[in-house]
């Protein structure tokens, strides 16, 4: 399945700053849900890897706009389509360190970081900003001891980038008011970033969250899980936007 590279205009992140967006992999298909939902359901066989497009032309819609000009101080890849699915994302990665000499920041579920060869291209990269979901939700399956085995499996892929890798590791909390911010979900997300030790930590908005009450929540998740940490409300840009799914 072939996948152009969209390249959207430069503009102004709240957690990276100045910021040329980049789409590498596709969204989900019509009527199936957004990679950000129900992540801890999902194993890496359901998301084949592959070759979207050459490595070459993912570049050449990169570097376009950087040598005609534009300032910025990151390249992420994210969107739809989880960008660790596209298979010549590593090369990508290493040209645009060694040549280009920009940051890269890989935004991702996570699923596939229980991949030893993905995690090897991961590592090419500037940061890696890993979903890590909540311990307990209400509204996602699996539930009881099953989510809790699924949860610990993503956990350990994360740990395994950091423990494996020389790149930077991000941890994007995604905090649900009232649905997955229970004592125990902010305990284990505080025992998660211990284990992990990441580089930053993003106390953010789930996808679906009401704003009612969630500033409150984020500080409170923020204050739990590291001294650290930023506790972040969404910005207008297409770098925040979560809710991907299927139409």
């Amino acid at each position: 399945m072939a996948f152009a590279p969209v390249v959207h205009e430069p503009c102004d992140s709240v957690r990276f700053g100045r910021v040329l967006f980049v789409e590498i992999a596709p969204g989900p298909p019509p009527g199936r849900p957004g990679r950000y939902e129900n992540v801890l359901a999902r194993s890496p066989e359901t998301l084949r890897r592959t070759h979207y497009s050459a490595p070459e032309a993912v570049l050449r819609a990169i570097l376009t706009p950087l040598d005609r000009g534009a300032a910025v101080d990151a390249v992420v890849f994210g969107g739809p389509g989880d960008p660790l699915r596209h298979r010549s994302l590593g090369p990508v990665l290493r040209r645009l360190r060694t040549s280009a000499h920009v940051t890269t920041v890989v935004l991702t579920d996570g699923i596939l970081l229980r991949d030893r060869d993905t995690r090897r291209e991961a590592g090419e990269a500037g940061i890696i900003a890993a979903w890590l979901p909540a311990l307990e939700d209400s509204a996602e399956d699996p539930r009881g001891l099953e989510r809790r085995e699924a949860f610990e499996v993503h956990v350990e892929g994360v740990a395994s980038l950091r423990r494996e890798t020389p790149t930077g590791v991000a941890l994007e909390l995604p905090v649900h008011p009232g649905r997955n911010d229970t004592r125990a979900s902010v305990e284990a997300w505080a025992r998660c970033v211990r284990r992990i030790r990441p580089d930053r930590v993003f106390v953010i908005p789930a996808p679906d969250a009401a704003e009612e009450g969630l500033p409150d929540a984020l500080e409170r998740v923020r204050q739990a899980v590291h001294a650290s940490a930023g506790a972040f409300l969404d910005d207008s840009t297409i770098v925040d936007r979560r809710d991907f799914s299927g139409s």
